[in-house]
């Protein structure tokens, strides 16, 4: 298990970085090094191991003193919860969820420092139609399921301008995945955990997929598969 944590929280680093370097246009292996991105200046190695990395630095960089956000290790602590409560010995069942995983922390990763989510990357979430359990399926039903999601949540989007077609889109394709009760579950755990940072900084505009991320981690720890 402990071996399993290690590949799977360095392998969420990594998903971090490529969610950071595609937003600046950037390619995953260049820069050739990481470097703070208050004072640019190249991490050391210490300071890039996960999670003990951000302890060390006490959420700091070590050489601006900028403070460093916090979504970084509990995104990586959140790997190693998920890892140690859904693996199993079954290899098919392993890729899978690392597969899930790692396309939601891209997805947080990318909506969390600009707002923004590259649609392809949702593909990342369809092995779980492999493990999750649908009662019935019926291409009709789905169909104007979606149908009617999909106009009621363009319509908030609409009212509101809160909605991002981002988090739309994420919804959508939850539903398709789940079904209708795991996405209002989803949701209704995303938005509160969302709420919490949004009293606290009550003038900014906080993204939602990180929220419905882990809120989506969360109803699968406690799905049976």
């Amino acid at each position: 298990m402990f071996i399993n944590c290690t590949i799977l929280t360095t392998l969420g680093s990594f998903v971090t970085l490529c969610g950071q370097r595609q937003l600046n246009n950037q390619l995953p292996w260049s820069p050739k090094h990481s470097v703070c991105d208050f004072c640019h200046h190249p991490l050391s190695w210490w300071q890039l191991i996960p999670i003990l990395g951000f302890i060390i630095q006490r959420g700091r960089c070590h050489w601006c003193d900028a403070r460093i956000s916090a979504f970084f290790p509990i995104s990586e602590l959140t790997v190693i919860l998920v890892t140690v409560k859904t693996f199993s010995s079954s290899w098919s069942h392993n890729l899978i969820f690392t597969i899930v995983i790692l396309t939601l922390l891209y997805l947080s990763t990318t909506d969390f420092i600009s707002q923004v989510i590259y649609p392809v990357a949702l593909i990342g979430l369809f092995p779980l139609l492999l493990v999750l359990p649908r009662q019935s399926f019926s291409i009709g039903k789905l169909m104007v399921e979606l149908v009617i999601m999909g106009l009621f949540l363009f319509g908030l989007q609409h009212i509101t301008k809160g909605l991002g077609t981002g988090d739309i889109e994420f919804i959508l394709v939850t539903d398709l995945i789940g079904g209708w009760e795991l996405t209002t579950q989803i949701i209704l755990i995303g938005c509160l955990l969302t709420l919490i940072p949004a009293l606290i900084k009550r003038n900014s505009k906080l993204p939602l997929i990180p929220g419905l991320a882990l809120g989506f981690i969360l109803r699968l720890l406690f799905c049976s598969y």
